[in-house]
């Protein structure tokens, strides 16, 4: 076995030992589904002159850190290099970020392990600890034995592109809690962290920019561009939806609104845009589980069970009358226990006893309220008692913590 960084700039000599050049880089395939992918070729820049030759492994007798030596003369090793899935390892692989699942975290490969494998000169494992660096600045295996490799065996690595390696499928990924994948996304550079958006499904992407923070969600909007962030961001929630909006100057802000698809409600969001920021109507989201006081509970939780995909979460049942005038809550607890039959009056909590605050109170006093009366929310409504919005207790602690 060897290490990338123990061969790399190794004499490559014919038959004949004479010497061709220079080891550059080495290739594999990409896509065809090796657990230890064969090298197929490796770049040597030649001797007398700054041209890089490609040579096929199978002319390639003898492999070791003092001498690569070839099966053929120099003249008849040359090859086409090969396009398509060859990937170089130490252009497009060498130093690029993946994602190690195993500590949840954004590593960089450091060195690259290769070692035969039936009778074929393989690539084994990526090593992503300071061993490999320092053996890539000259010190040996021998003065490392203090320091041990940490070693991803490459089948477990897939490519995206040819600047993006993951440690895992995409499937198992998204198992994550969003607020992972989101840690992981702000440990990597725009471009990739665009590039790995773009890999996910709209719904998981739009979870996971939810949870990334403002300035990288503001980064990651101009990348991906007004058409794709949007496709994204109508799978985002109302408020986090507003939130990010706000975040854009107005000439993009008016671009993705532009570009929402026609379920989202545009005229929605350009209401709650009308709100500053830091009071209730701002920070409010307006997707919650209402009801009609003359509903019946086993339809109020037919209701839940039809569109509980939409929520976040959900604690109570917000309850109205015909002018839509906001009379209390219904927690899910009380809709539990209730008797299927009996209307939806008759378990809810009154607004006597349930506290509000309307669109204009600032993120303050809503803390403030939702602190005294230890509530997860609190409506907010108009002057007429309409109801418009709900606040959480996570709405607030994003909002005062954002970077948490």
């Amino acid at each position: 076995m060897f290490y990338f960084s123990s061969i790399i700039n190794t004499p490559v000599h014919d038959k004949d030992n004479e010497l061709i050049g220079r080891l550059r880089d080495m290739a594999i395939e990409s896509d065809k589904g090796h657990k230890y992918p064969p090298l197929v070729g490796i770049l040597v820049k030649k001797n007398k002159s700054n041209e890089e030759i490609f040579i096929s492994t199978n002319k390639i007798a003898a492999w070791s850190s003092d001498s690569i030596v070839l099966k053929v003369t120099a003249d008849s090793a040359v090859e086409q290099t090969p396009n398509g899935t060859t990937v170089f390892l130490g252009k497009n692989v060498l130093d690029r970020q993946i994602v190690d699942l195993s500590g949840v975290r954004v590593v960089r490969v450091n060195d690259l392990q290769f070692g035969q494998v039936h009778s074929a000169m393989s690539l084994l494992a990526i090593d992503v600890s300071a061993a490999g660096l320092l053996r890539r600045i000259g010190f040996r295996q021998s003065m490392l034995g203090f320091i041990k490799p940490n070693l991803l065996e490459w089948h477990s690595v897939h490519i995206i592109g040819d600047k993006l390696q993951l440690a895992t499928g995409r499937d198992e990924l998204v198992r994550l809690h969003p607020a992972d994948i989101a840690n992981l996304v702000e440990k990597m550079n725009v471009k990739q962290g665009s590039q790995f958006l773009r890999s996910l499904d709209q719904a998981t992407a739009a979870k996971v920019m939810e949870e990334v923070s403002p300035h990288i969600q503001k980064m990651m909007v101009r990348h991906l561009g007004a058409e794709r962030a949007s496709m994204i961001l109508e799978k985002m929630s109302m408020d986090e939806l507003v939130d990010l909006i706000q975040l854009l100057p107005s000439v993009e802000s008016r671009e993705i609104i532009d570009k929402l698809p026609a379920q989202k409600d545009v005229n929605r969001v350009k209401k709650i845009l009308e709100y500053d920021e830091d009071t209730a109507g701002g920070l409010m989201a307006t997707e919650f589980i209402s009801a009609h006081l003359e509903t019946q509970v086993s339809e109020v939780i037919e209701k839940i069970r039809r569109d509980s995909h939409q929520h976040r979460s959900i604690h109570f049942v917000y309850v109205t009358d015909d002018k839509k005038k906001y009379l209390g809550v219904a927690s899910l607890r009380r809709l539990i226990v209730a008797d299927p039959k009996q209307k939806i009056k008759e378990i809810m909590k009154r607004t006597k006893r349930t506290p509000v605050v309307n669109e204009e109170q600032s993120v303050r006093e809503i803390a403030n309220i939702i602190t005294k009366y230890n509530l997860l929310s609190v409506a907010v409504v108009d002057k007429s008692g309409r109801l418009l919005g709900v606040v959480t207790v996570d709405d607030i602690m994003r909002h005062l913590v954002p970077n948490a």
